[in-house]
């Protein structure tokens, strides 16, 4: 019985093994590659059949050939390294990341591609025609990413279809990873073409009083102002001086609402504030009560991950 366990467990592991190596390495066959694929069996077939060596001489090469195809490919693939520099994204918008190739073989390289890995679906983000031996290269990602919130991958892949383009053969490397994805901006401006935050600080700013400053008495001045001692020494009434004290704009967005275009409008409208102007706060309500965020960034993470109470409950 204990033999008999250890060779089960011994053959799934082994099983485990081989199903690894396969999700490692992917072969997308291209209608060309199917074609080849169909000539060769023929041409194997009829070489069987007939026993002519000219038949077999061409199905030799033909196998040669797809031999061939796989250790290019495998070294193409096999002999880079990858790095990813990742800017901060925006809905609908080109990421403008920076993807850096390493070459670490002597020999040049050609027609690699790399890309994301997401459920299983290779997504292309950069193509390298030709990279040289020990040569560092870079590409900007131009991936637009439609929705706002958390954006995940299952890892990165490398993929070439060099050298005779039957297969494109793609190396997976699974590191999965997240990003933060901020809303989408929206115009703000009114009729008259100013921008309804670009004025720093709030419409009702505070009056602050001003310590070892003061100033003759005006009549629109507060006569509890007046400072007694200064204005016995015969210059008449004198009064500390004043200034206003701007407060951050607060910029509030109602979370007690459906989800749907109206509420994804709204986010969008709270975040292009943010956009526009560089000091405020965000204030969110929801059934609890109201939150304040401080700060642009920790603002606009903070609409990118929004949801609707109501979509919560």
């Amino acid at each position: 019985m204990r033999v008999w366990r250890r060779i089960r467990r011994q053959y799934r592991n082994l099983r485990e093994r081989l199903e690894w190596r396969r999700q490692i390495r992917k072969l997308d066959v291209s209608r060309a590659g199917k074609w080849y694929i169909a000539l060769t069996i023929a041409l194997g077939v009829t070489a069987l059949a007939t026993g002519n060596n000219a038949i077999y001489l061409i199905e030799s090469l033909l196998l040669a050939g797809l031999i061939l195809s796989g250790i290019q490919s495998e070294r193409q693939v096999s002999a880079v390294r990858i790095e990813f520099i990742r800017l901060q994204a925006k809905a609908k918008e080109p990421t403008s990341d920076w993807i850096v190739v390493h070459n670490e073989d002597k020999r040049t390289l050609f027609c690699l591609e790399v890309g994301e890995w997401r459920n299983g679906v290779f997504h292309t983000l950069a193509f390298f025609p030709k990279i040289r031996g020990k040569e560092t290269v870079r590409a900007r990602s131009t991936q637009e990413i439609h929705r706002r919130g958390t954006y995940r991958w299952d890892g990165f892949a490398i993929a070439t279809s060099f050298p005779f383009g039957f297969a494109k053969k793609i190396k997976v490397v699974r590191k999965p990873g997240e990003r933060i994805v901020w809303p989408t901006p929206i115009s703000l401006r009114r009729r008259d073409g100013n921008d309804p935050v670009g004025d720093r600080g709030n419409h009702n700013p505070e009056i602050d009083i001003v310590e070892g400053e003061i100033r003759k008495y005006e009549w629109t001045d507060d006569a509890r102002m007046i400072v007694a001692n200064q204005s016995l020494r015969g210059l008449g009434p004198m009064v500390r001086n004043r200034r206003p004290v701007l407060k951050e704009p607060e910029i509030v967005l109602d979370l007690r609402k459906e989800p749907g275009e109206a509420f994804e409008t709204a986010v969008r409208k709270a975040a292009s504030h943010f956009y526009l102007a560089e000091n405020a706060d965000l204030v969110l309500l929801n059934a609890q009560g109201r939150k304040k965020v401080i700060g642009k960034q920790a603002a606009l993470t903070a609409l990118a991950l929004a949801r609707p109470d109501r979509e919560a409950a």
